[in-house]
Order: structure tokens, then C-alpha cells, then sequence
């Protein structure tokens, strides 16, 4: 299976890649606490890795008078009949789409995709614990409301999913409608009983291997083991991470997930899972075939959206907008089009 495949891949890399030195060459220092910025031609070969989109910024306040740079794709018509919001989780960026987004554009749409803070082009925090779940929340919340988006649909994966449903529930006047793929919404229950824990096993082996790697996890083996990536295709996902220092964003967010009912992230999901029970607003919630580390989610989801389209994407892992990406974009139109 892919996801022991995975772990035993990271385990491998945990020899080698402890103590590894931090190159500094290329470094930009901004603000206090440290921020580094990705150096623009460590993105040079986007255009030919099928990411040819441009960059656009947009400045969101973190703390005191520091601002931090959030980047975003914009493309389409601004005056579109549709408007999809697209959010990755760990460890990608809104590369993860690109093979998405051609299929949403040819069909008229107003396509945005945000990088979160710590990851593709956006500002990375340096300290691991400066990253929480508001502050992924927030950039949502912030990048919506800056770029006036309306009539939103919101596209979440992984721990997008869970970020861009909190944000929907504190603005949701702004949205339309949503679509989870592969994600979850934990409540911070997974060690409730022996089923739960057996449930949520994949999940916590890649969270006790993520604190032992730390700034070390090696973005190119999870994708390499868990894609259909070519060797080509693979750099992009490493472009934003220069050094091991870049990496605070990829080794704190799995660890945010809650492991129990007090944790921040879980409190706030117990909210937001009241306010999906009464929002009432069209939803699919879709899977790949070889998904395990979000499943828990699906019941959750099918008692809060009873009324959801499901779906199955087949042939599949974790990050299926990477192994099908025409096959979600077809499955996103259709579902707008009202084909459940």
C-alpha cells in the first residue's frame, strides 16, 4: 500500500537527512520573528512544468506592525458566473492544481488558488511554532475578503479542507457552495476507542515520523512515493524549499491536527461542524480509491452534509488532483452543473 510504502520511505531518509546543513547562499531575512522569502528563480521552470500562471501578492498583517507576503494565483473572467477558491493542504501548494485549472478556466470559471503561509511562493515563518491553525484560517478569510470574492466556491484538500470550512463559517455570505476532497474535519476524539485509533493509524505513523523529521521531511519522497510524478514534475513541489530552514510550514501543520477535545484546531472544528449542520448549502465530498489518511472524515461528513453529492476517484492516491487532475476538474464542473 502507498501509505506504508510512504512511511517506510521517510524512515529511510531519517539517517541521512539528520543534521543536514542549512544553506543560507540565497537567503532573505525579513522582520522579527525571522521570515524567509523563496527566491523568485527557484520558480523559473513552472511555466514548463504545466504552472504558468502569474504570481500576484497580497500583504496580510501577522503580528505588531509585521506583514507577511501571501501569494495567489487569479485567473479567468473577474465578472465569471463562477468563482472557485482552491486550497492545498501539506505539504504542497497551489501547484498541486495545475492540472486542475485548465479544465475550470475552458469552462468560463474565475479560478483563485492560495498558497498558505510556509509553503509555494508565500512568506515562510521560520520558528514551527508561529504556525496555527487561525493563522491559515486568517489567510483565507484575509485573501477572500481583500480580492471582494463572491458567490465562492470553495475547493479543499488535505488540511485545506478543514482551514477553508472555518473560514466559510466566519464569512459565509461570501460562499456558494464547497467541494472536500480527500480531507477531514477531526474533532480531536481519535484515541476515543481502540476502532478510532485503528481508524486514524496512518494518519498518526506520519505524525510521529513528521516530530522526528522536523525542518528535515523530504518533500520530494512524499511525492515521489505517494504521486504518479514524473521525475520532471517532482521539482516543483521542491522549488519553494531551498534549505531545511524553509521548512518550519510542512513540519508543524500535520502536528496541529487534534489529538484531543482541548487542542485549538479541535475546539474550532467542533464549531465549525455545528455551523455545517445548519448551513444547507450544496456540497460533494469525493475520495480517491487509494485514500487512508483522511477517511475518517467521511462519516463526519455524511451526518453534517446528509444532502452532499459523493464521489470516488479512481486510480488515485492522497493528491489526486496530481494523478487526475482533469478527471477532479470535470467532477467540479459537473457537480456545479448540478450532475450529482
Amino acid at each position: 500500500m502507498v501509505p506504508l510504502a510512504l512511511l517506510a520511505a521517510l524512515l529511510a531518509t531519517l539517517g541521512s537527512s539528520m543534521g543536514s546543513p542549512t544553506s543560507t547562499s540565497t537567503l532573505v531575512m525579513i522582520g522579527d520573528p525571522p521570515v524567509v522569502r523563496t527566491p523568485d528563480e527557484r520558480f523559473a521552470t513552472l511555466p514548463q512544468l504545466g504552472y504558468p500562471w502569474t504570481p500576484r501578492y497580497l500583504q496580510m498583517k501577522h503580528q505588531g506592525n509585521q506583514f507577511l507576503r501571501v501569494h495567489y494565483i487569479d485567473e479567468g473572467p473577474r465578472d465569471a458566473s463562477e468563482t472557485l477558491l482552491l486550497l492545498h493542504g501539506t505539504p504542497a501548494w497551489s501547484y498541486l492544481y495545475r492540472k486542475t485549472i485548465p479544465t475550470l478556466l475552458a469552462a468560463g470559471y474565475r479560478v483563485v488558488a492560495i498558497d498558505h503561509i510556509g509553503f509555494g511562493r508565500s512568506d515562510k515563518l521560520t520558528d514551527p511554532a508561529a504556525y496555527t491553525h487561525e493563522l491559515h484560517v486568517a489567510t483565507v478569510v484575509n485573501t477572500v475578503r481583500d480580492l471582494d470574492l463572491k458567490g465562492v466556491t470553495l475547493v479543499g484538500h488535505d488540511l485545506g479542507g478543514p482551514t477553508g470550512l472555518s473560514a466559510l463559517s466566519r464569512d459565509s455570505g461570501r460562499y456558494r457552495r464547497v467541494v472536500l476532497l480527500n480531507t477531514w474535519l477531526p474533532q480531536g476524539d481519535m484515541f476515543s476507542s481502540l476502532s478510532s485509533i485503528k481508524e486514524h493509524l496512518p494518519y498518526l505513523s506520519f505524525r510521529g515520523l513528521t516530530q522526528v523529521l522536523g525542518r528535515n521531511v523530504p518533500i520530494e519522497t512524499v511525492f515521489s512515493v505517494a504521486t504518479q510524478s514524473s521525475a520532471a514534475e517532482l521539482q516543483g513541489y521542491v522549488a519553494p524549499y531551498p534549505s531545511s530552514l524553509y521548512k518550519a510550514g510542512p513540519s508543524r501543520w500535520p502536528l496541529l491536527i487534534p489529538t484531543s477535545s482541548s487542542d485549538p484546531m479541535g475546539v474550532e472544528n467542533r464549531r465549525v461542524a455545528a455551523f455545517l449542520e445548519g448551513w444547507g448549502g450544496p456540497a460533494l465530498v469525493a475520495y480517491s480509491d487509494r485514500e487512508v489518511f483522511t477517511l475518517p472524515g467521511r462519516d463526519l461528513f455524511r451526518r453534517l452534509l446528509p444532502r452532499a453529492c459523493t464521489a470516488t476517484v479512481n486510480d488515485a492516491g492522497h493528491f489526486l488532483q496530481e494523478d487526475q487532475g482533469p478527471a477532479v476538474a470535470k467532477l467540479i464542473v459537473q457537480f456545479i452543473h448540478g450532475q450529482c
